[in-house]
């Protein structure tokens, strides 16, 4: 019963690390943001975060994998749900709008990650690849389906996605969801 109470606290840590991680990449940036940083946010020695995470490296990268392992599974059920590819991409939009501070981090990573040096850069090289064929497979049933119109291209979809998004951050009365509407008619049936 005890290792079972120091695993759920040690997981429960480690989430607490991640979330804190997440609010210091997403203000500070990758480079702007230490560990020690994490470390005074949950309350513990440097030492202890490195428990949990042996490098910043490490502890960056299960950050931005996090995101992709809940948000690609949502996104699916979303649209098995609502039987609408167009109120998906709306409703993760909305999700977006809703955890700022991720979006933050993940505009400011990516941008940052354009450097061959920086540690994120393999990552988000790897994941507009996988996205860019994720979305294109996304599209094609939802061409099938008689949703999207001939020419709908992931690419550019993940471009309006991102672009709009950093249009947001810098200027929060900007109407991102009318924006994306509109675009989202020129592809939607």
């Amino acid at each position: 019963m005890v290792a079972k109470r120091r695993y759920a606290v040690g997981v429960a840590r480690r989430e607490q690390i991640l979330e804190a991680a997440r609010e210091v990449f997403s203000v500070r940036g990758y480079r702007g943001g230490s560990m020690r940083d994490v470390a005074a946010r949950v309350g513990l020695s440097l030492a202890g975060v490195l428990h949990y995470f042996p490098s910043k490296e490490d502890l960056l990268a299960e950050v931005l994998q996090q995101r992709d392992d809940i948000d690609i599974p949502w996104f699916e059920e979303k649209w098995a749900e609502l039987g609408s590819f167009r109120l998906a991409v709306r409703e993760l939009q909305v999700r977006n709008m809703e955890r700022a501070g991720v979006m933050r981090l993940f505009v400011t990573l990516s941008a940052e990650a354009a450097d061959p040096q920086h540690p994120a850069h393999d990552f988000f090289a790897k994941r507009y690849r996988t996205s860019r064929e994720l979305f294109s497979r996304t599209l094609a049933k939802a061409r099938e389906r008689g949703e999207v119109v001939e020419g709908a291209s992931g690419p550019l979809l993940i471009a309006v996605l991102d672009g709009l998004q950093v249009q947001w951050l810098l200027d929060p009365d900007f109407d991102l969801l009318t924006a994306l509407d509109a675009y989202l008619d020129s592809i939607t049936r």
